[in-house]
């Protein structure tokens, strides 16, 4: 028996996936259309009609249908027969000119009479009754009003800035409001009536102003109704240099809190004007992909739910917008060119940063440039939030159901426990309360305050290890965490919602309360632990404090980003680039280019035409030198073109191990050199290759047959 057919497929765009076996083109249903080309070799396409096997696996696309204008009625009086317009005008027919002029009318003046009758005694053509223009399939078009639990607010944002519109959105949810001015598609002024997020709340978070200051202002807003920059201003209280800036950050902080919203309802004013001081925030795409960076990616994880399991395909050029104006970075980019229908989310969120993939997933579907497979276009606002699934079956209270699954993964160092924490720092700073109870697990604060009168003077520390510490050594500076002593879970919940807004804007510096030049790793670590102590989720035991668990698990998810950030250097470095502003510009159209590229150059490597194949493989190093895959092709490639690869091995290995010190989890680096160590004879290498790529993914194919093959599995 010949070998099987192997298939590549080529769409409208010019993307080419393969080889693929027959049995594995399913991977691809939703990818072929009937205007894609397939090859049995890589080079030569020809239409996919001329395959009948690849026939179950293509999407057939309707042509949009374009509304007809509507027959115009023909009226013929009595047996003579109908002559147009047009001829009555040429031949001067009298008697039967003035017969349009009166049609029109005729029809409009009697609806509800049966036309039957009318028609039993003509001879002329029938008359044709007018037909309803369809509906257009997707306008496009920005909806006055509805649910945002049906149209979430990224996806509001979008059509307002593609359509570039000018008016006023509305978002309320819980009695509250936060207005959206948009001019030309760009947000120009927000606005809310709730205090916490307002300008003056704003700026008392920043601590630019005092809460005395902040009353006198509200307190003259409430006799006039002026404009609360101008009393700012005339007050004096903040500089005019500095009001261009502070109104700007906290256009973009209302911005945040307006396109996190899972549910509530909206309306668009259309041509409301916005006040006079509105002014641009920025580029109008830009501003939406920097806000949806900043969302909680654990809450994101919690709308997709198992949505994740489903393929991640493209729309076909049929989302909002285009994504080139998104302005990605160079993570982002490379991780929308490598869809291609074939991997679920769940797969893609092993290949890089799992929040970075989770947010441009996000975004990418909200603008309806991805689906998820077969998940159907669900919204994450709609089914998949957690808050109305829980309150639809039976009326249940919404805070209980806003505790979801927790948004990000736990901390490589484990929870600490009440005696190895107790001599490091005592759960309250009350001295009198706390030395007592050391040994035994950290009290709740309602038990902390009946502790107190029977402390002793001097008491013995029972635990062996507390010896070489003594207390008052080892004790801590209050965190930002801690709350007073007996405070009650309502008063603790007003308090963290507090501390949650005002880390979502700092820095992770400021959300571990460390230097940002002095801080060592062992300083991040010891205060993650610190404030990982009361703000860990599992804090919280009565269940009927649902509301109050999410705060916490949103709070140390906040703090466990920024841990493990600043606690790894290579990262910290990254992030102080960005801190500085060092970022570089990335030229989104070569990174695209270049993937182009490596995508031809892998076909011509697999169909062995390996000098086409790193020709155009360093095109594609010129042009993203900072790919680790690139060269690890490129090294695979020159030992298989290789006259003594024995000899060539070193040479050819030396991209394989630049691409690994580029990227320490490339499959294809460790797959690679163990190929290349096999064929050379160093069997024993070859096996520990192939191990490493288990390693990083436990369901490669082709490591777990070379490894049967060399007896080691």
């Amino acid at each position: 028996m010949g070998e099987a057919k192997r298939y590549w497929v080529r769409n409208e765009q010019g993307r080419v996936w393969g080889p693929f076996p027959a049995e594995q083109l399913a991977r691809l249903k939703g990818q072929i259309t009937d205007k894609s080309e397939v090859s049995l070799d890589g080079r030569s396409f020809r239409p996919v009609a001329e395959f009948p096997e690849v026939q179950p696996f293509v999407v057939h696309r309707a042509e949009p249908r374009r509304a007809e204008p509507a027959p115009t009625e023909r009226v013929v009086e009595g047996n003579a027969p109908y002559i147009g317009p047009g001829l009555r005008a040429m031949f001067s027919i009298p008697g039967q000119a003035a017969a349009p002029a009166a049609t029109p009318s005729a029809p409009a003046a009697a609806p509800p009479a049966d036309p039957a009758p009318a028609a039993a005694g003509r001879r002329g053509p029938p008359v044709m009754n007018r037909q309803a223009a369809p509906e257009p399939a997707d306008a496009m078009s920005l909806p006055a009003s509805g649910d945002l639990g049906v149209i979430s607010p990224i996806r509001l944002y979008a059509l307002a800035a593609l359509n570039a519109s000018n008016g006023a959105l509305e978002l309320r949810r819980d009695g509250r409001r936060i207005t959206v001015s948009f001019r030309r598609g760009t947000p120009a002024y927000l606005s809310t009536d709730d205090p916490d997020p307002s300008l003056l709340g704003f700026l008392q978070s920043k601590k630019l102003i005092a809460p005395q200051q902040a009353a006198a202002v509200q307190a003259e807003l409430a006799k006039g109704g002026a404009d609360p920059v101008s009393v700012l201003l005339q007050r004096q209280i903040i500089a005019p240099a500095d009001a261009h800036r502070l109104l700007g950050e906290h256009a973009l902080f209302l911005l945040d809190r307006a396109l996190e919203s899972t549910r509530g309802s909206f309306t668009f004013h259309a041509d409301a004007p916005a006040p006079d001081s509105a002014f641009p925030l920025g580029q109008k795409w830009t501003l939406l992909a920097e806000a949806v960076r900043r969302l909680d990616a654990g809450a994101l994880r919690a709308r997709l739910g198992s949505r994740l399991t489903h393929p991640v395909v493209r729309s076909g050029g049929l989302g909002i917008g285009k994504v080139e104006e998104l302005a990605l970075n160079a993570q982002e980019t490379r991780l929308y060119a490598g869809i291609d229908g074939t991997r679920t989310g769940e797969e893609l969120l092993k290949q890089g940063d799992p929040a970075a993939v989770l947010r441009l997933l996000h975004l990418l579907v909200e603008l309806k440039h991805l689906s998820l497979g077969d998940a159907g276009e669900e919204d994450f606002t709609g089914a998949a939030n957690p808050e109305q699934s829980a309150a639809r079956p039976g009326g249940l209270p919404t805070p209980i159901a806003v505790a979801p699954v927790p948004p990000r993964p736990q901390p490589q160092t484990p929870r600490p426990t009440p005696l190895s924490v107790a001599p490091v720092a005592p759960p309250r700073p009350t001295p009198a309360a706390v030395k007592p109870v050391a040994p035994s697990p950290r009290p709740t604060p309602a038990a902390v305050k009946p502790a107190a009168p029977p402390a002793p003077a001097a008491p013995r520390p029972t635990p062996a290890f507390v010896k070489p510490a003594p207390p008052p050594a080892a004790k801590p500076a209050p965190t930002i965490a801690m709350g007073p002593a007996g405070e009650t879970p309502t008063a603790q919940l007003v308090r963290l919602k507090g501390l949650l807004d005002r880390l979502e804007n700092a820095t992770h510096y400021e959300a571990l309360g460390v230097d940002r030049k002095a801080a060592t790793a062992a300083d991040v670590k010891r205060s993650f632990v610190l404030l990982a102590r009361d703000l860990h989720p599992d804090t919280v035991t009565d269940p009927a404090q649902g509301e109050l668990r999410a705060i916490k698990e949103r709070l140390f998810a906040r703090v466990n980003e920024a841990a493990q950030i600043l606690g790894d250097d290579a990262r910290r470095k990254e992030y102080e680039k960005e801190l500085e502003g060092d970022k570089k510009e990335v030229d989104v159209g070569r990174i695209f280019d270049a993937e182009d590229k490596f995508q031809r150059a892998e076909i011509f490597i697999k169909a062995r035409k390996y000098k086409e194949g790193l020709q155009v493989l360093d095109e594609a190093i010129v042009l993203n030198p900072e790919e680790a895959e690139f060269y690890a092709w490129r090294g695979y490639a020159r030992f298989l073109l290789a006259q003594d690869r024995k000899a060539a091995f070193e040479e050819c290995a030396s991209d394989i191990r630049k691409a690994i010190k580029m990227l320490d989890r490339c499959v294809p680096a460790f797959l690679f050199l163990g190929q290349m160590q096999k064929v050379i004879g160093d069997t024993k290498g070859a096996a520990a290759s192939f191990q490493k790529v288990l390693q990083l993914d436990d369901r490669n194919v082709e490591a777990q047959r070379e490894l049967r093959m060399l007896g080691k599995r």
